[in-house]
């Protein structure tokens, strides 16, 4: 597949004088995945290209087209040419429009709330030049069948051959790159390659279906995935579904009752990127955060510049240069930004470089968020609680943006006292405002995880991690379903 280089977009910025600012972007994504499923491997790869254009004047102007020629040809120039004005008629407009061939646009029109008066701006921004590739040490199809062949075999074997338990792994290997001219003198490429690995346990048994999963790697080849982290994984996989079938249902008698509760690297991660969500700038609720008290030493961070992070990068989808950002911490409290909603200045803090998106308005979206490590062992802070519940992997998360409570049901949960694990317990959740939660915080361990996460709204990269952190005091209920 032809893929535009920045010389040839380039030379279709020369109607930038009609609008105010103009763009154009190129992504395209190449990726190569191995499914085991059953008793057998199934290999597919996919390859997708989308170039878009988009224009800033009244209002946001944007076109793309993803149909695009296996070699440079007039018709590709045609394409280019046509998005870039039909992104430049929405942004001068106020209709939006799309079409069946693969080309698409849409316009918003704001009217007179930012700055610079009538119609969108967008803020101020260092020009960005250059080019940037993620280093890969280790990746070829062979690699990759041996991983997923290691990963089955290990399983089986430690398994010794049990027939109740169905075994699901999915291994892809990504290669994106990215480029991006703008009016303003931008010129950026970005070459970066991720790899993960998906797992899942099912096992049938008298008393219904137990399914633990698993998801780990990061930003480059196979690398990123440590022979002995995958090793330690499936050891816990092992144990949660063995723990499952005896495990206690929490009572509907406790439900609603407040309990000293240790969150797990994979729980505390979730609600990192929980948090982070609430404070993408077009989210945010200033009520929830309002005279936000948070202990000295807590800090949610997000970080696109972390080496092998999930959801790095060193350019936004705006060419903007990702920072290291800390969101909340005793006497902080950021946002997330794109260049159009930083323009707003009852926002706050308001230094784009979040931007996500490339076939619609860009929105500021967490990269690699977490919650920053402390100075505590995990057996220490277990040792410490006397008697609390141990929360371990996520079944699932929701968050209620207008009342800021988020729930986050584990995997398995444990009832520990006196650094003892007593029984194993299923059916609860954490259910809490997150004022109660980070107010709560009173102990994190030394080292954070970071596992990839695919965001289910939008389809971006997200990295989420946490070291284990530890709640005075939280609200648990009863989760069935």
């Amino acid at each position: 597949m032809y893929i535009p280089t920045n010389d040839l977009l380039i030379k279709h910025l020369g109607k930038a004088k009609m609008v105010k600012y103009l763009d154009i972007k190129v992504c395209h994504n190449k990726c190569n995945s191995l499914i085991f499923k059953g008793d057998a491997i199934a290999a597919r790869e996919d390859e997708d290209i989308v170039i878009t254009a988009r224009a800033v004047a009244n209002g946001y102007g944007i076109a793309s087209v993803s149909k695009i020629e296996s070699t440079p040809s007039s018709s590709l120039e045609h394409s280019i040419d046509d998005i870039v004005e039909q992104a430049i008629e929405h942004a001068t407009s106020s209709l939006s429009y799309s079409q069946a061939d693969g080309s698409s646009g849409s316009s918003i029109s704001n009217g007179s709330n930012r700055r610079g008066g009538y119609g969108v701006n967008l803020v101020e921004v260092d020009v960005e030049r250059g080019y940037a590739t993620t280093p890969v040490a280790d990746y070829d199809s062979t690699s990759l069948y041996e991983l997923i062949d290691y990963v089955v075999s290990t399983l089986r074997s430690r398994l010794r051959g049990r027939d109740d338990v169905r075994i699901e792994v999915s291994l892809s290997y990504v290669e994106s790159e990215n480029g991006l001219v703008s009016s303003e003198g931008t010129d950026i490429r970005e070459r970066t390659a991720t790899t993960t690995i998906d797992i899942r346990l099912t096992m049938r048994y008298h008393g219904g279906i137990i399914q633990v999963s698993k998801s780990m790697g990061g930003r480059g080849g196979i690398e990123v995935l440590k022979r002995k982290s995958m090793d330690d994984a499936l050891d816990e996989m092992i144990a949660t579904m063995n723990h499952l079938v005896h495990a206690k249902q929490f009572s509907i008698l406790e439900s609603g009752i407040r309990f000293k509760v240790v969150l797990d690297n994979e729980a505390g991660g979730a609600l990192a990127r929980l948090i982070g969500n609430m404070l993408e700038a077009d989210e945010f609720n200033p009520k929830i955060f309002s005279s936000l008290y948070v202990q000295e030493g807590v800090e949610v961070v997000d970080d696109p510049t972390l080496p092998n992070g999930y959801g790095s990068f060193v350019w936004d989808d705006e060419g903007v240069r990702g920072r290291r950002k800390v969101l909340i911490g005793s006497d902080t409290l950021n946002l997330l930004h794109t260049r159009l909603t930083a323009c707003i200045p009852e926002d706050g803090y308001s230094t784009p470089g979040n931007a996500r998106g490339v076939d619609g308005i860009p929105k500021p979206s967490v990269s690699n968020v977490y919650i920053k490590p402390m100075d505590w062992y995990v057996d220490e802070m277990v040792d410490d609680a006397r008697e609390c519940i141990l929360m371990k992997g996520v079944e699932r998360v929701s968050a209620d943006t207008r009342r800021g409570i988020v729930e986050i049901k584990p995997m398995i949960a444990y009832h520990v006292k006196d650094n003892e694990m007593m029984y194993a317990m299923k059916g609860i959740s954490l259910q809490d405002s997150i004022r109660n939660i980070l107010k709560g915080i009173d102990a994190i361990s030394r080292v954070a995880i970071l596992k990839p996460y695919r965001d289910e709204r939008y389809g971006f990269r997200i990295g989420e991690g946490s070291p284990y952190i530890r709640l005075e005091s939280a609200r648990c209920v009863c989760s069935v379903i």
